[in-house]
This record gives C-alpha cells, structure tokens and sequence, in this order.
C-alpha cells in the first residue's frame, strides 16, 4: 500500500513538472515571437493583473452581471459563481492559458493594439480626448490622459478576471477587448 501510495506521488510530481515545463516553453515560444512594443505591452498587462487597485470595479462589473442575469432569470450556473467571491490573484498560468486558447495570432493583435492604445494616451494624441467622452471642459489634458488610462487598465481588469473564473471565454475577452482598445 506504502509503495503505491510513493508511486502516485512521484507519478503526480513527474506529471506536474511535465505541465509546467509545457506552460514555461508556451510563454517562451510567444516571448520569441513578440516584437519589443508587444513586450512592453505585455509587461504592461501583467504588472496590471497584480495590482489590486482595480478589484472594486471587478466587484461592480460582477453585481452588475448577477444583477441582470436574475432579473432575466437566465443561467443559474452562471448567477452561482457570480454570487461567490471571484478569486483576483495573478497566476502566471492563468494568463498562459488565455494565450494559448487565443493562440499567437490574435494574441499578438491584442498586445499590438494595446500598446498603440498605452502610447497615443501618453502622448496625448488620443483621438476621444476631443470627443463627448470627455465632456469636462476643465480637465487638463493630463487629467484626461489619466482618465483614460484609468478606464482601460479597469476594463483590462475585470475582464480578464472574469475570464479566469469562467464567467466569460477567450473569444469574449479577446473581442471585448479589441473594441475597448478601438481609437
């Protein structure tokens, strides 16, 4: 029974290295394809995902969401995660798995578009900024600069935080995304 029960455990350690040994070779393999923008937009969005500074908009975006699916009365497996506390730790692997399920190619669109996104708010040539969305006359151009900043990091966020617990897909996070990044 003893041996047994050493074998199971050396079994799940081989096939535990063997899982990360496979997600440490996916993130090198995009990391080999990335231009340097692309890298630096993928910086970007880890160091995001670990800043906690967001979570009350992921709190809203969930009540929201539990909020009209009940009103609907429509997917109760959906109403039941979103009633639990919806885990906002950063793992590595999580964000792996995005990429694999988005696979190089569109993940390589979102990294691209985001640091398109990140560079024409900095250099404040983003074209909104002279739109309605920023309807306060009084703001300075860096205050606008810092609200858009603001909006996409929560919106990067909650989205990607609702994808690790399974309230939305790849594709909706991906397609959600992209048009959030529209200029």
């Amino acid at each position: 029974m003893k041996k047994k029960c050493l074998l199971t455990i050396l079994l799940l350690s081989l096939v535990n290295c063997g899982l990360l040994s496979k997600n440490k070779n996916s993130e090198t393999s995009l990391l080999n394809t990335l231009d340097n923008n692309q890298k630096q937009a993928l910086i970007t969005f880890k160091d995001l995902l670990q800043d906690k500074n967001h979570r009350s908009i992921l709190e809203k975006q969930q009540k929201s969401i539990l909020k009209d699916l009940e009103k609907h009365q429509e997917n109760s497996n959906l109403q039941d995660k979103l009633k639990k506390t919806l885990n906002s730790e950063y793992d590595k692997t999580q964000l792996n798995k995005l990429f694999d399920e988005l696979g190089n190619i569109k993940t390589k669109q979102f990294l691209q578009k985001l640091h398109i996104m990140l560079k024409s708010i900095n250099n404040g040539t983003l074209t909104s900024f002279s739109s309605s969305n920023f309807k306060d006359s009084n703001q300075t151009l860096e205050q606008k600069k810092e609200q858009a900043l603001q909006y996409i990091k929560g919106q990067l966020y909650t989205d990607y935080y609702l994808y690790i617990n399974g309230i939305q897909d790849a594709n909706y996070f991906f397609e959600r995304i992209m048009s959030v990044l529209e200029i």
